[in-house]
């Protein structure tokens, strides 16, 4: 029994140090054979073939991140509601339950709307 599992940490070390290895080979060939010629229009950032239009470290506004939240959870709501859905044939606790859940994120939903997260300041 000792032997079968030497031989597992054998073989799963194995796995690591073979990965690590070709992790290795791949960084030492990418360093070996890559061009190191730079030059001021090779070091510039590319965006989509036209002149850069800002600087790239510009701060993205936080109203953003808001509704990016709101975003996710209204899309995890719909996957989870098309998920629930076929197992709700004839179960009034599972609609009662996916009711409550519904009602918790609308809830949210008009939390959000009073706070104003939903209108477009510019």
């Amino acid at each position: 029994m000792e032997a079968v599992a030497a031989d597992n940490v054998l073989f799963a070390l194995g796995l690591v140090v073979s990965g690590a290895a070709f992790i290795a080979l791949v960084f030492g060939a990418n360093h070996l054979l890559s061009p190191r010629r730079p030059t001021d229009e090779k070091l510039t950032p590319y965006e989509c073939g036209m002149p850069q239009a800002g600087t790239p470290w510009a701060s993205v506004n936080i109203r953003f991140s808001t509704l990016a939240v709101l975003f996710v959870l209204f899309d995890a709501e719909a996957i989870l509601l098309f998920a629930v859905a076929p197992t709700l044939r004839g179960s009034w606790i599972g609609m009662l339950e996916v009711a409550v859940f519904t009602a918790f994120l609308a809830l949210g939903l008009m939390y959000a709307w009073s706070k104003g997260a939903l209108q477009w300041r510019l």
